[in-house]
């Protein structure tokens, strides 16, 4: 709710320890395809996400960098 049309940045996704966790996107949140994001299923992997808001309530969603170091 606190977005603003034309903000853009990285969005950072760090595994846990145990690594192999998903991300489920809300319906604010668009990718190339509808294809969802894959996130490194290491433990302690960081994956960064670049989004830009286009307009509200839609987010879009490039392609991460994974395993990010």
């Amino acid at each position: 709710s606190t977005e603003q049309v034309g903000q853009s940045g990285f969005i950072a996704l760090i595994q846990d320890g145990t690594g192999s966790r998903t991300l489920s996107l809300g319906t604010d949140y668009e990718t190339a395809g509808a294809a969802g994001i894959t996130l490194t299923a290491t433990a302690a992997a960081t994956d960064l996400v670049p989004y830009l808001v286009v307009a509200s309530n839609r987010i879009l969603l490039g392609q991460p960098q994974l395993a990010f170091s």
